[in-house]
């Protein structure tokens, strides 16, 4: 009889979801605080066409830094303006945050290049492609003296004479500005 009884309390059990409804909302807010966090690094830039550009994965945003610069060669690191004099700032204390990362891990943040230690923090920069070469002059001067020659440039992709944007959409060989026509990926004729 005891266990009639149990199984007879078992069903009348009422299962509290506040807590559950807590934690589903403070993912959803989690997620939205660290997609808008990552979308601040990549300003809107009209990048330029590389017939050998690679897809850009994007593993581990720790494992590089993202510098924009604008058309008028404004830099922009983490959607903030920064001079040149603060860029160099900037990837030092990048570099050593990286350094003290991989140390932590058991692994080195630097290789052995010609008798100097250079970094293996990743640069990503991210040039409008009407921005004068000059400017990226500039920023790689800055690299080489903070010790850092990992570069990596953000251009669109080029395939056969079309290039790929960022809705995944097609444009013809010349630029929509100047007569190119969009075309979606599964276009018929």
């Amino acid at each position: 009889m005891s266990v009639a009884k149990d199984i007879a309390n078992e069903t009348n059990a009422n299962m509290d979801m506040t807590p559950m409804i807590d934690v589903v909302f403070n993912l959803v807010i989690f997620f939205m605080l660290v997609t808008d966090i990552n979308q601040k690094d990549l300003a809107e830039l009209t990048l330029p066409v590389a017939h050998m550009a690679a897809e850009d994965k994007g593993d581990d945003p720790d494992d590089r830094l993202i510098i924009n610069v604008d058309r008028n060669g404004q830099l922009l690191v983490k959607g903030k303006a920064t001079s040149l004099d603060e860029l160099g700032t900037q990837l030092e204390r990048a570099k050593d945050r990286y350094d003290r990362r991989m140390q932590a891990q058991g692994k080195s943040g630097y290789d052995e290049i010609s008798g100097q230690k250079a970094s293996k923090l990743y640069v990503l920069l991210r040039a409008d492609k009407e921005t004068p070469w000059q400017h990226i002059q500039y920023i790689m001067t800055v690299m080489a003296e903070a010790k850092l020659y990992k570069l990596q440039f953000g251009t669109k992709q080029y395939l056969d004479g079309q290039y790929l944007d960022k809705d995944d959409k097609y444009y013809d060989d010349s630029d929509s500005r100047l007569g190119g026509t969009k075309r979606g990926l599964t276009e018929t004729r």
